[in-house]
Formats: structure tokens, C-alpha cells, sequence
């Protein structure tokens, strides 16, 4: 008796991570001979095949500092523990960063994992929605006690990421249009903020005065208690100067409502 059809999708798709369950879905195939088990061993090698494929592609910085071979173990592992659950492929890497921070054969690259947050930060920012950036003329209209009480969103695609390892000047190193050489150093704290503000994702150098307006901002409050966020996290806070980086990387929208 054949099992119902949702039933037999969900055990072939468990075949397809778990070779060892191919074998109990075989009598519910309407063709089915001999070569049935190798044919849905083809099925799976294809399935991951597409899988290494699109975590190659959220992830080619992490890919170069491993190597293609290297690499290619890693997705293996990482489908085995976080099989795909969408059938969006840019979703599939959402836990390589998590994954990676655990993965004892990385060990001796403590910086990959904060790497890869950076990179699913970049990956994210490239799909992230459309929004109208708040521009300069829209800012020199406003009254200085208007700009202080204004509250602001940020763009979808931004996203700061912290890390005590250089991970903006690692992943520029691996942009050919930046021209930038590696860190000479490891031991350098970087918070990079990823921004998108024109179709380019871009990864700027970031700071905790400027990560902290960002969050206070995001939080729903005005730019007055953003300031006050900045300059208590850094006394150096140059408002002006964060104000016109951040118009010029698209990075404050209007808030909706």
C-alpha cells in the first residue's frame, strides 16, 4: 500500500541527506528495478552539488582562505547538520557562521567564523529590500532642533558586525575591485558596517560611537538620544561627520508611518 504523497515527498527528502533511509522509500516508486537506490543516490549527489554551489556564492571570502577543496568537506558537513529547509538557495547558508564557530577542524582559524558573519551580512544586503535614502537636501532643510528630534530607520541592507579579529580589512583583501592587501596583523579588533548605497554592497570600517547611534536609531528613538548613545560609547564621536557618511551610504531612511 502506498504511503500518502506528503508522506512519501518527506521520506524522499530524507533520503536525499540520509543514505541509509533510500532503501525504505524504494516500494512506494512507481518505477523501480535494480538501479533504483543509485538512482536516487544521483538524485542526492546533484541536491548537494546545488547546495555547495550556493554556499559557495554567499561565501567566497571564506572559500579563498580555506581553499576550494577544503571548502567543499566543509558544505558536506554543514548540510549534514543544516539541510536545506527552503526552496530559496540564499537561505541555505544561514548558519555557516554559527556551524563554523564549532567546527573543530577550524580550530587553528579563529577568525573564520566572524568571516562568515560578515559575508551572510554581505549576502543578506545584496537581497535586502529597496528603500528611499534620506538624502543631504532632505537634511540642510531641517532646523537644527528639527534634525535632533527626527527619528530615522536604517536601510534594510545595513548591518554592523563586530569581531576582535580585522575581518573588514580581511574580506576588502578578497575584493578585486578594492585593491587592498591583507592585515599584516591578526590582533586587531574591527567592527565593519555593511552598507548598500547604490546596487554594490559596500563593507566600511565602523566604530562603537557609530554602531551605537545606529542601534539607538534602529531602536525607534531620535537622533538626539542616538548622539547621546554615540558620545557616551565615544567621547571623539564627530556627529557631523558620521551624519554626511551616513546620507552618502544610504544608510538613514525615513521611517514608515
Amino acid at each position: 500500500m502506498h504511503a500518502p504523497l506528503e508522506q512519501l515527498q518527506a521520506d524522499f527528502a530524507a533520503a536525499l541527506t540520509d543514505s541509509a533511509r533510500a532503501t525504505a522509500i524504494v516500494p512506494q516508486l512507481v518505477e523501480r528495478d535494480a538501479r533504483s537506490i543509485e538512482r536516487i543516490a544521483l538524485y542526492r549527489g546533484n541536491v548537494r552539488a546545488a547546495w555547495e554551489k550556493a554556499l559557495a556564492n554567499a561565501y567566497p571570502v571564506v572559500k579563498a582562505l580555506v581553499g576550494d577543496e577544503f571548502f567543499s568537506g566543509v558544505a558536506r558537513v554543514y548540510a549534514d547538520v543544516h539541510p536545506s529547509t527552503s526552496g530559496d538557495l540564499n537561505r541555505f547558508g544561514a548558519n555557516l557562521a554559527e556551524f563554523l564557530a564549532t567546527f573543530e577542524h577550524v580550530r587553528e582559524l579563529p577568525y573564520l567564523a566572524d568571516v562568515a558573519d560578515l559575508e551572510w551580512s554581505v549576502h543578506r544586503a545584496h537581497y535586502a529590500a529597496d528603500a528611499v535614502a534620506l538624502t543631504r537636501e532632505r537634511v540642510s532643510d531641517l532646523p537644527p532642533d528639527a534634525l535632533l528630534a527626527a527619528r530615522y530607520d536604517l536601510h534594510p541592507a545595513c548591518t554592523a558586525c563586530e569581531s576582535p579579529f580585522p575581518i573588514a580589512g580581511i574580506w576588502l583583501a578578497h575584493q578585486a575591485w578594492a585593491s587592498v592587501a591583507m592585515p599584516d596583523s591578526l590582533d586587531r579588533r574591527e567592527i565593519a558596517l555593511v552598507v548598500r548605497p547604490r546596487w554594490r554592497v559596500e563593507v566600511l570600517l565602523s566604530n562603537v560611537g557609530e554602531v551605537a547611534a545606529l542601534a539607538t536609531l534602529r531602536a525607534g528613538h531620535d537622533m538626539e538620544a542616538a548622539i547621546t548613545s554615540a558620545l557616551q560609547a565615544d567621547p571623539g564621536f564627530d556627529f557631523p561627520r558620521a551624519l554626511v557618511r551616513w546620507i552618502d551610504n544610504a544608510v538613514l531612511v525615513t521611517r514608515s508611518g
